[in-house]
C-alpha cells in the first residue's frame, strides 16, 4: 500500500511540474518580440528631396545679322571670354558703301539747302536796292515771283532731314552690324555661326558664365505650398553636396502633356552659394530642401508613430514587458523622424514598427535583449 501511496505522489508530483513548464512555455510563447527605442533630445529636419537641372545664373545668348555676312568667328567652345570680348566680326564692306552714298545725299540737300536760301538772299538784296518805279515795276515784279515759299523753305528743310535720317540709319546698321561683343564675363557654350556665312537661323553664339550656376526644380502644388524664398537647400552631385537656397518662384504652374497623360508643375530656382566643380551646367543633380525645422526637442522615430482614424497620431512603450498606448501631439515630421510635442517622456522605449499583433497591454519582449528570438 505504501509503494502505491509514494507511486500515485510521484505522477501527482510529475503532472504539477510538466504542467508548470506548459504554463511556462505557453506564457514565452505569448510574448511578443519587439524592438525598440529610447525617447531621445536631437534635431528634426523634413526635407523636400527631389532633382534639379543645373544652368548658369547668367547666360547671353546671340543672333547673327540675317543680311550681312560673317568675316570672322573669334571665338570656339571652350574659350573663356570677357565682358568686351570680341566673339565675331562681319564684312562690313557694303555697309560701309551704304554709309559713304548716305553720307553724300545728307552733303547734297544740305548745299541744295544752302544754295537756294543764299539765292534767296541776293533777290531779296536786288529787290532792295532797285527803285520802285514805273520802269522797274516789270523788273520788281520778276525779282518778288523768284522768292521762296514758306512752302518751298519747309521743303528744302525736309529733304536734308530726310538725308540725315537716312546717314543715321546706314551709320546704325553699321556699327550694329560691325562685330558682336560679349556683354558678360564667362565660357562659350555653343557656337552655330562659320566664317563666310550670311545670316544664321536662331542663336548663334551662347555665353555661359559657368562659376555662378543655379538649380531649376518642378515641384507638384502639394510642396509647392511648403517652399518658400530663402529656404536653406543642398544640391548633390558625384558624392559632392554644396549650400544653396531657393532664389526665385515662378508666379504660374507649367503644364505639360505626355502620351501617358498631363503633369502641372511649378518652377523653383536655387542658387549655388559655393564653387561646385562637380556640377555640370544641364546635367541633372539631387536637390533637398529644408523646409521645416526643430532643434533639440524631443524625437521618436518616424516608424513608431500610428495614426487612428480621426488622424491623430499614437504610438506604443514598452513597460514592464509590457505595450503600453500613448497618444502624442506630434511636431516637425520628417521621413525618419517626429517631433513629439506631448505624450511620452525622454527615456522611454517606444515600440517600432508595432503592427497588428502589438495591442494595448499585450506581453512584449525587447529584441535587442532577448537577442531577437
Amino acid at each position: 500500500m505504501r509503494k502505491k501511496i509514494i507511486v500515485g505522489v510521484v505522477i501527482v508530483a510529475l503532472v504539477g511540474i510538466i504542467a508548470g513548464i506548459q504554463i511556462t512555455s505557453k506564457g514565452r510563447k505569448q510574448s511578443t518580440s519587439v524592438k525598440t527605442e529610447k525617447v531621445a533630445i536631437g534635431d528634426v529636419k523634413m526635407y523636400l528631396s527631389t532633382t534639379g537641372t543645373i544652368d548658369s545664373k547668367n547666360e547671353k545668348d546671340y543672333s547673327a545679322s540675317a543680311t550681312t555676312k560673317i568675316s570672322n568667328v573669334n571665338v570656339k567652345i571652350g574659350d573663356q571670354v570677357n565682358k568686351g570680348s570680341r566673339l565675331l566680326t562681319y564684312d562690313t564692306t557694303d555697309l560701309n558703301s551704304q554709309l559713304d552714298t548716305a553720307q553724300i545725299n545728307y552733303n547734297n540737300a544740305q548745299y541744295q539747302r544752302q544754295d537756294a536760301i543764299n539765292k534767296n538772299n541776293d533777290t531779296k538784296n536786288t529787290i532792295a536796292d532797285t527803285a520802285d518805279t514805273p520802269v522797274n515795276t516789270a523788273k520788281l515784279s520778276t525779282l518778288n515771283a523768284s522768292l521762296l515759299s514758306d512752302y518751298k523753305l519747309k521743303e528744302l528743310d525736309n529733304a536734308v532731314a530726310l538725308a540725315k535720317l537716312n546717314r543715321d540709319s546706314a551709320s546704325n546698321k553699321l556699327s550694329q552690324n560691325s562685330y558682336i561683343n560679349s556683354d558678360i564675363d564667362g565660357v562659350v557654350t555653343a557656337v552655330n555661326v562659320v566664317s563666310g556665312q550670311t545670316g544664321a537661323q536662331g542663336t548663334a553664339i551662347v555665353v555661359q558664365d559657368i562659376a555662378n550656376l543655379k538649380a531649376v526644380v518642378k515641384v507638384g502644388k502639394y510642396d509647392a505650398a511648403n517652399v518658400a524664398i530663402g529656404q536653406q537647400s543642398t544640391i548633390s552631385s558625384n558624392g559632392k553636396a554644396y549650400k544653396a537656397k531657393v532664389s526665385n518662384i515662378y508666379p504660374t504652374a507649367t503644364v505639360s502633356t505626355a502620351a501617358t497623360g498631363g503633369d502641372t508643375t511649378l518652377t523653383v530656382q536655387l542658387d549655388v552659394l559655393e564653387a561646385a566643380p562637380q556640377l555640370k551646367i544641364n546635367f541633372d543633380a539631387d536637390v533637398d530642401i529644408l523646409l521645416n525645422q526643430a532643434l533639440e526637442v524631443e524625437k521618436v522615430p518616424a516608424e513608431a508613430i500610428l495614426t487612428n482614424k480621426d488622424g491623430s497620431a499614437y504610438l506604443f512603450v514598452s513597460k514592464n514587458d509590457k505595450a503600453v498606448q500613448k497618444n502624442v501631439k506630434l511636431g516637425v515630421q520628417s521621413d525618419t523622424d517626429a517631433e513629439i510635442i506631448s505624450g511620452v517622456k525622454v527615456g522611454e522605449s517606444v515600440i517600432l514598427n508595432p503592427g497588428s499583433t502589438v495591442t494595448n497591454g499585450i506581453a512584449v519582449k525587447d529584441a535587442s535583449v532577448t537577442g531577437g528570438k
